[in-house]
């Protein structure tokens, strides 16, 4: 997602900080999106707390509520494909190498 609206607004982000904190994503406050989501996708309820308040603070409340807002319907959305086998879109899987992720046989 992050990738193709980047794209479609013509804004330069390194995808590979998803996967390498270290790196500047270009996204505004993206450390503090990425260590909010983080904790969300790993269901990490110790890091929840601080990261969402560095996220209000660095970014605004509706910021925050929009990040989970994304969160909690990208969740729902890959749950979706996942249990009717949707496979994954070819043009896709060139992020998954860079990304390091591979996309199983049965999804291919």
């Amino acid at each position: 997602m992050l990738r193709e609206s980047a794209r479609a607004h013509s804004l330069p982000v390194n995808v590979l900080a998803v996967t390498q904190p270290a790196l500047d994503s270009g996204v505004p406050h993206g450390a503090d999106l990425l260590a909010f989501v983080d904790a969300i996708a790993l269901l990490d309820f110790y890091e929840l707390p601080e990261a969402r308040a560095d996220l209000i603070t660095a970014a605004g409340a509706g910021a925050a509520t929009r990040a989970a807002a994304v969160c909690a319907s990208f969740e729902g959305i890959n749950r979706i494909v996942d249990a009717i086998g949707v496979p994954v879109n070819k043009r896709f899987y060139d992020i998954g190498d860079d990304l390091g992720v591979q996309v199983p046989d049965h999804l291919r």
